[in-house]
């Protein structure tokens, strides 16, 4: 059996019918996109209850698949999280759930209980997790001609690559000065940038990260000298 017409089989079998409901979801709005792990969910019912009844809610949570939505995704799919006997309006999703993922589509929903029996079942609304991941510039490649072009330099660091046949340690020469001319100190850090990718580096590149903490804001050029007296630079801009 197809799984659309599995899905319209289960509502037609429970008698759903979702546009009639009285609960009334509040937060996280309807295809919302956060950036945090833990949100808070919220809700309320509009119509009061006999104080002799005992009335909670049920918290269902189930990753979606793509294009599907989120009705279709907690009838059909595993829940992720069940939480039952929710007494009040609001849910926090705990920190030892299951870690949701970047990149991912949620849907939850909501049911009511009335002693202990499944009333009333709130529609689904869904959610993306979503954070934007800054991948490091690529490394600045050296010139053997000097140029109008300023990389910027972000964090405390300045990547680069020097495209020559002599590796590092065998007699190149580096420098820094400022806008004004002045020679900078000059001292490396340990590469941590793109390991792997460097790994599969065998000859004619060398990879370098030039520490720039201590530098005071302007433009800089590096220039390199390898032992057969040609030179390689770049400008940087610190902010």
């Amino acid at each position: 059996m197809k799984k659309s017409a599995l899905t319209a089989l289960l509502i037609c079998f429970f008698g759903m019918s979702y546009g009639q409901t009285n609960i009334v979801l509040v937060s996280l709005p309807d295809k919302d996109t956060i950036d945090y792990q833990y949100p808070v969910f919220t809700w309320f019912y509009p119509s009061m209850d006999d104080s002799r009844q005992i009335v909670k809610y049920n918290y269902v949570l189930t990753q979606l698949n793509s294009e599907q939505s989120a009705q279709a995704g907690v009838l059909v799919n595993q829940p992720l999280i069940r939480i039952n006997d929710i007494q009040g309006f609001q849910y926090v999703y705990p920190f030892d759930a299951p870690e949701l993922e970047y990149g991912k589509r949620y849907g939850w929903q909501l049911e009511k209980t009335v002693n202990n029996v499944i009333t009333e079942k709130s529609e689904a609304w869904e959610f993306t997790l979503y954070k934007e991941i800054s991948v490091p510039m690529k490394y600045a490649i050296l010139n053997t001609d000097y140029t109008a072009a300023n990389y910027e330099v972000v964090g405390e660091g300045f990547y680069f690559k020097l495209n020559s046949r002599y590796k590092s340690g065998t007699g190149l020469k580096f420098k820094v000065l400022n806008d004004k001319s002045e020679q900078m100190d000059v001292n490396f850090g340990k590469d941590e940038k793109q390991i792997a990718e460097l790994e599969l580096e065998k000859t004619g590149e060398d990879f370098y990260y030039l520490k720039t903490a201590g530098y005071p804001s302007g433009t800089y050029t590096l220039i390199v000298k390898d032992p057969k007296g040609n030179e390689y630079n770049t400008r940087f801009r610190i902010k």
